[in-house]
């Protein structure tokens, strides 16, 4: 007969236990007992409708121990995952299909992916079990047919696992640590957060029939540039395999091969076009297995093209050209469906926004997305490495191995994320590679992202070496031997990104490992929660519990009517920063890619998690388009070398560097450098046109350096913008970078009666009674906290989310927009917040930092007080005399509080009676514990 497939998706019969479900011991319930009603595809909790009057439904059901409900605050440091009051114990799915249908051969039922354990009965017996539940498994059920009458199909499906979902249980029963993840790690991403052990059934349910022989498996793969067919066969005797490759309808290559044997493999002359990412070429694969008497058995049709991966010490290279991974971390969050969908239409259009911004890479944290995500990929131009769950078996990685071998655009597969790597765990780590080297000839093997226990994280039995990274040499060296790329841990491009100390330094240590880095989860920058997203969250399955808990928050401390502000201003700030860490990425000739974390905001990690580029609906976030993204994000970047430092003084020349991150094209670039620099609206202050040359494919080079010239007599700061321009082999670039430029600030004001001063002090009390303006620099009457330019990783409760500028005449001649962008960085970096308390006066900062919406701080770096007749400003800014914005920001303070008619008018007063109870305030800032550099928490010893 001819193969055809039948969808079985629609309504099952369906009966719930909360028990788990053992194969061979539990026994199956009785046809009586399926009175409920469930749907595949589709998810216990989304239709509990079809089953909630039942009676097995009642007193039996049970849900999710670990469920908490989101309130704000939930710790001072970190909040816990997301996670949802969803059904728990085992669905069994029952639909009788009628004598009707027949055949004569073969039949297969495919399920899934299932969530979580899935095992299949036909007619009572077990057909099998799946293996895990990233793909979809198919059933023989040849052997449990029976012909000429009803067949029963029964479906079980159980999510009991009381060793902790979202949670780590605190009972002990998990902890965590089998496989080294850190606890509420365990599972995987696909199984973590508001979806976390939901079950039920994604992929839908079908009947595949195939004639008396079948093609059980098949792939090809092109490690030389050459097709290479894998056929796996089943009965198949005295009949013949043919393969054609086709595109547009149109037949390139076919032929026919006699099927001696079950495993086949065979070579077909090289295809006119490679798949890259910039040109996804696709072909229609075609196998089709003939009996001997030409009957057609069995068919499989796939889009492929090929692709040729190699690696050099520090490149990754396709089809022989060198490729930047310009990445970004997949976190399997759906606010619309929970759970992964499986629609490919939309796959495109998501996954479409980002391509246009310029990324190629995409790294699946921990999970295998389904293969309509793999389909996308292919016919976008994206590169994908896949991980395993972080609980994974044998069966369940190799399952996911056949399933994106299928794929053009699945380079790269890595074992997970961020576990400790012992001797244990590098003996499972060669295994793997050895699976995947013997599975998929070609792909890439990446053992883990940020590697614990080789570059963080020892134990004191290690020999570590420390310059010029600090590492385990043993335990890398032997890594080494088995792997092609590394996701490397590079915190200056995470945690502490405003810290980058330069190429030169980074790629110095960037050669220690040997091989191309991918460095791991650059970014993590701490956004703000967008409310007008809020409805778009109604009548969903995850709802709108993380805005009421916010909103709740921010109305019990006052500044719920600021969220859109803080919003707005947030993404500001954090467009500023990325450009600048990105910029910084490309500028290193010794690191292959990124994954950036994250492409979108994914609010189940940490009950909240703004990371994103594009919110979570893959829509461009306020103050930057799709377009500003390219700029620093595609094939080849421009650079600029002065990277963070953008303070210049006025009426002197200057020159930067600017430099060509070149990938993607297998000639070398050359063209013409054309740029600008001046005060937007005005005549530019200096332009010109520079040609460059033969600079080669996979570099960083210097292409020109140039000569700006700023304006003499400036009574105030500008902003000016460098803007620059070429084309190399048809394709533009551009990009810009703002300068501020600052009168020069030679000697200090003469005559000045200000006060300066690092502490406070009875005296000076008595001198603000009497009319005396101070500034007071450190010794605040408050509790105060260390600051940076920087915010916090994303999802953390600590730091700052950006610094709002408000009106003010000390501010009146320095050139600002309403947030503090790179002008402020010297003056930030190490600088001191002063924390508002409910006894102090009422809160009108200068410069305020913008809280987290999960834990409310109203602090300030620089606030105005009026205490008795004389003015107070404290000054937590870095102040060096290094610094053109800082020297001209302290003249504006003094000038200000030099002229009395300046003073502003309505600003807080600080009675001197309280500012003297406050002498002696303890200024410890009430973080609760030790914090690491992601604001982790740390045990003390």
């Amino acid at each position: 007969m001819d193969t055809k497939v039948l969808s079985l998706d629609g309504q099952w019969d369906f009966f719930y236990s909360p028990q788990p479900f053992l194969p061979a011991v539990t026994p199956l319930p009785p046809p009586s007992a399926f009175t409920g009603k469930m749907v595949t595809p589709g998810y216990w909790d989304d239709h509990l409708e079809l089953f909630d009057e039942e009676d097995f439904f009642g007193l039996r059901a049970r849900f999710n121990p670990d469920y908490r409900k989101v309130h704000f605050p939930m710790a001072t440091t970190l909040c816990p995952h997301a996670c949802t009051s969803f059904l728990v114990g085992t669905g069994f799915y029952r639909k009788v299909l009628p004598a009707e249908v027949q055949f004569d051969g073969k039949l297969f039922l495919e399920v899934g992916p299932a969530m979580w354990d899935c095992a299949v009965f036909c007619n009572r017996q077990i057909a099998g079990t799946s293996p895990g539940y990233s793909t979809a498994t198919e059933y023989d059920l040849s052997g449990l047919w029976r012909a000429g009458e009803e067949n029963e199909l029964l479906l079980v499906v159980c999510n009991v696992h009381d060793d902790g979902g979202a949670y780590c249980r605190v009972d002990g029963s998990h902890d965590g640590q089998k496989r080294g993840a850190r606890p509420g790690q365990h599972r995987g991403l696909a199984a973590q957060g508001y979806q976390s052990e939901r079950a039920g059934i994604g992929g839908g349910v079908s009947l595949r029939f195939t004639g008396k022989g079948c093609i059980a498996d098949y792939y090809a793969t092109s490690e030389d540039g050459v097709p290479h067919w894998h056929a796996e066969l089943r009965d198949c005797e005295g009949a013949s395999l043919e393969w054609s490759v086709s595109q547009n309808g149109k037949i390139l290559q076919k032929g026919s091969i006699p099927c001696a044997k079950e495993f086949l493999e065979w070579e077909s002359d090289a295809l006119p076009t490679p798949w890259d990412d910039r040109n996804p070429v696709l072909y229609d694969l075609e196998l089709r297995l003939i009996s001997p008497d030409g009957l057609l058995w069995d068919k499989r049709v796939w889009q492929w093209a090929p692709r040729v991966l190699s690696i050099t010490q520090n490149r990754i290279l396709v089809n022989g050209v060198p490729v930047f991974f310009n990445g970004l971390t997949e976190h399997c969050y759906f606010p619309e469906t929970c759970n992964p969908h499986f629609d490919t239409e939309k796959y495109l259009h998501d996954l479409g926004q980002l391509k246009k911004a310029g990324f190629n890479f995409i790294r699946c944290h921990t999970w295998c997305p389904p293969e309509p995500f793999y389909d996308a990929c292919d016919r976008l131009g994206f590169y994908v490495q896949t991980e395993l769950p972080v609980m994974f078996s044998d069966a369940e990685a190799e399952a996911i191995l056949r399933m994106i071998r299928r794929h053009a655009c699945a380079v790269l597969f890595c074992e997970g994320n961020e576990k400790i790597i012992d001797g244990t765990a590098i003996r499972r780590l060669r295994r793997l590679a050895k699976t995947v080297k013997r599975m998929v000839p070609g792909m890439l093997f990446n053992p883990q992202e940020a590697m614990r226990g080789i570059e963080y994280e020892f134990t004191p039995e290690q020999h570590i070496v420390n310059a010029p990274l600090q590492h385990d040499p043993a335990r890398l060296a032997e890594v080494r031997k088995f792997s092609d790329a590394f996701g490397t841990l590079g915190d200056f491009f995470s945690y502490q990104h405003d810290e980058f100390p330069g190429a030169d330094i980074v790629d110095e240590k960037l050669a220690v490992y040997g091989r191309p880095c991918l460095n791991h989860e650059a970014g993590i920058l701490g956004g703000y929660l967008d409310f007008s997203l809020e409805p778009r969250y109604e009548d969903t399955y995850i709802g709108t519990d993380l805005f009421q808990a916010a909103r709740a928050n921010m109305k019990r401390h006052g500044v719920y009517e600021k969220a859109r502000q803080y919003y707005e201003l947030n993404c500001q700030f954090i467009s500023s920063l990325r450009k600048q860490l990105v910029e910084n990425m490309r500028s290193c000739s010794n690191l292959a890619g990124y994954d950036y974390l994250g492409g979108i905001d994914t609010h189940w990690h940490l009950n909240g998690y703004p990371c994103g580029i594009l919110n979570e609906f893959y829509e461009e976030k306020f103050g930057e388009t799709i377009a500003d993204v390219r700029r620093y994000v595609g094939p080849s970047v421009l650079l600029c070398a002065s990277g963070k430092m953008r303070n210049r003084v006025a009426g002197q020349q200057f020159q930067e560097e600017i430099r060509l991150s070149y990938f993607g094209d297998a000639r070398p670039a050359k063209g013409v450098l054309q740029w600008t620099f001046g005060v937007e609206g005005k005549k530019p202050l200096a332009k010109g046109k520079t040609a460059f040359a033969d600079v080669a494919p996979g570099t960083v080079s210097t292409i020109a350096t140039l000569p700006l010239s700023s304006p003499k007599g400036l009574s105030a700061g500008v902003c000016a913008t460098l803007s620059v321009q070429t084309t190399i082999h048809g394709e533009t670039l551009r990009n810009d970078w703002k300068f501020w430029l600052f009168p020069a600030v030679d000697e200090p004001l003469k005559n000045t009666k200000t006060i300066i001063a690092n502490h406070l002090t009875e005296e000076l009390i008595r001198s603000l009674e009497k009319g005396a303006a101070v500034i007071l620099t450190g010794g605040f009457p408050a509790t105060t906290e260390p600051e940076h330019f920087r915010t916090p990783c994303t999802g953390r409760c600590v730091g700052h989310l950006g610094v709002i500028l408000h009106d003010h005449p000390v501010l009146q001649n320095f050139p600002r927009q309403e947030f503090a962008d790179w002008q402020f960085f010297p003056m930030m970096t190490g600088a001191t917040s002063l924390v508002y308390d409910a006894e102090m006066p009422p809160f009108a900062p200068i410069m305020e930092l913008i809280p987290s919406f999960k834990r409310i701080q109203r602090k300030s770096l620089l606030s105005e007080f009026r205490v008795g007749k004389g003015r107070l400003l404290l000054c937590g800014l870095q102040i060096s005399q290094n610094d053109p914005a800082a020297q001209w920001l302290w003249r504006q303070m003094i000038l200000y509080l030099e002229n009395k008619a300046l003073w502003t008018k309505n600003v807080p007063e600080w009675k001197p009676k309280q500012l003297h109870a406050r002498l002696h305030f303890s200024a410890v800032a009430r973080t609760g514990q030790l914090l690491d550099a992601g604001g982790r928490p740390i045990e003390k010893t």
